[in-house]
């Protein structure tokens, strides 16, 4: 692979959900500046399921918490649904979390003394819905993401597993422009992840979610429709799953992986 084919990341401008076009961010100063992101400009479409890969360091973390408005750019504009995100002002920040965000966590960041019913509908509750909507909704996305079982059970009764199951319906139970999830399946066991990855694959395909998953994990890219791989702050490759088997999508990624060497996970 031609080291010099390093791309804009491009789903087609005309119809993308989210658009970053030149975002750089910048650490530290007097002399000493550590860039984690460099000029980079990726557009997501409006369902699609999009993986970014990257050795450690290679700014993928950082370019999720920009884009979550957790973290700030020191250059460049990150649009989501045509409203330029990067400028919102502090007050306008956690409704627009709370109102456009779903976040997954590698450590599912349930709250202990909610019930998994609970947890799930706190996004509603937040927004004041009506109880029977709630009720409503948590339950038809429980039986469609296959966890009704545990909806009466608290995060410490449930395995590592369910608990991520129940941070994704947290996170689409309230129709998100975006769901981000960071290293979902770090903290989960092989069976656990490929479930956890049937799940998120639902979400996407059967329910319309727009997701964007930072892995290092290749088997766990695989279930994305796209791969975005990120060196030195840079966007490195992009890869679109297209109509080839998940199989054969895997062993892609793995070639890139293969050349960008560091710390990715293969299975």
């Amino acid at each position: 692979m031609d080291e010099k084919k390093a791309v804009t990341a491009s789903a087609g401008t005309s119809s993308a959900l989210l658009e970053l076009s030149h975002v750089g961010k910048v650490y530290g100063g007097k002399g000493v500046v550590t860039t984690a992101l460099d000029d980079i400009s990726l557009n997501v479409r409006k369902g699609e399921f999009v993986a970014i890969m990257g050795p450690s360091g290679s700014g993928k973390s950082t370019l999720l918490n920009c884009i979550a408005t957790i973290d700030s750019v020191t250059g460049g504009n990150i649009t989501l649904g045509g409203r330029v995100i990067t400028r919102l002002r502090s007050g306008e920040l956690s409704k627009f979390r709370r109102d456009e965000l779903g976040f997954i966590f590698q450590d599912s960041n349930l709250l202990d003394t909610l019930t998994g019913f609970e947890n799930i509908a706190l996004a509603l509750t937040l927004k004041g819905e009506r109880p029977r909507k709630v009720e409503q909704a948590v339950s038809d996305l429980a039986r469609k993401l296959g966890i009704e079982e545990v909806l009466q059970k608290y995060p410490q009764q449930m395995s590592g597993g369910q608990r991520q199951r129940i941070a994704a319906a947290r996170a689409i139970v309230a129709s998100p422009q975006l769901i981000l999830a960071d290293e979902p399946t770090g903290a989960l066991d092989s069976k656990s992840s490929a479930v956890l990855l049937e799940v998120l694959e639902s979400m996407n395909t059967s329910m319309g979610a727009t997701i964007l998953m930072v892995t290092h994990d290749a088997f766990a890219a695989s279930y994305s429709s796209r791969t975005v791989f990120v060196r030195d702050g840079r966007l490195f490759n992009d890869i679109n799953r297209g109509d080839c088997p998940r199989g054969d999508y895997y062993q892609r990624i793995m070639e890139v992986m293969a050349f960008l060497g560091g710390d990715l996970d293969a299975r």
